[in-house]
């Protein structure tokens, strides 16, 4: 697997800007390669669990920087469904009342819970609809698909790096999709998505089937290399690179 492309700050793909300048197209072009080994999973996990630049909530600088998996510990849940919308906070422009009703970040955040306890089946679909849903009642905003979406997912992704979870009940998770996966998901088919977060459930659906065709069972996993892999300062020309 690999994608062509110029070492470039300043554009990231996903922003609408499509055609690089004639300096640009002319920078040394690299190839980005993906090493889904057991040994770089590691790596790209360890990684991912660093404190960055910037960055902010619960597992990194909060009480969860111990990255440990309790499954009685609501609170546990509460934060990871917590950071997983920082992280696409950006997209949920007029939502209202975050700081003092978070009934649908909670109601999500034991919904999580009850599956990797084994109380109830893993149900992607329902959790973002009930999240859309109470969003909307509790917080007066319109969640799109796509921003329910990498907020469920993030979850699955912070409490999967936790140390003792219970790893094998996180293999029908789903991969979040972000401008970085899509750009990844963009060097395999040759579909190129722009706005992930205007993604509706039939795209949502395509996508992941495509992705586990792609990948096999345990998609965290190769997530983690991808999002390590593909630096914000990575560009791309934006055609199917065929060699």
């Amino acid at each position: 697997m690999h994608l062509r492309g110029a070492k470039t700050p300043g554009w990231v793909p996903g922003t609408g800007r499509k055609e690089l300048s004639q300096n640009k197209q002319e920078k040394e072009k690299t190839e980005v390669t993906f090493d889904f080994s057991e040994e770089n999973i590691v790596k790209a996990k360890a990684s991912f669990k660093r404190p960055y630049a910037g960055a902010r909530g619960p597992f990194y600088t909060g009480d969860r920087k111990d990255w440990k998996f309790d499954n009685d510990d609501i609170e546990l849940f509460r934060d990871a469904v917590w950071q997983g919308y920082l992280d696409a906070s950006r997209t949920f422009r007029g939502i209202k009342y975050t700081d003092t009703n978070r009934k649908a970040f909670d109601n999500l955040a034991a919904a999580i819970r009850n599956y990797l306890n084994g109380d109830e089946g893993f149900d992607h679909e329902d959790w973002c609809k009930k999240f859309i849903s109470e969003v909307k009642q509790h917080n007066n905003y319109e969640t799109k698909y796509g921003q329910a979406q990498k907020v469920v997912n993030m979850a699955f992704k912070y409490l999967y790096c936790c140390k003792g979870a219970p790893v094998e009940r996180f293999t029908p998770c789903h991969m979040p999709l972000d401008r970085i996966t899509l750009l990844w998901y963009f060097s395999e088919t040759g579909k190129y998505y722009e706005g992930w977060s205007y993604f509706t459930q039939n795209q949502y659906e395509e996508v992941q089937r495509r992705i586990r065709e792609l990948l096999g069972e345990n998609v965290l996993d190769a997530e983690l290399v991808i999002y390590e892999r593909l630096s914000p300062d990575c560009i791309v020309d934006l055609k199917k690179v065929n060699e």
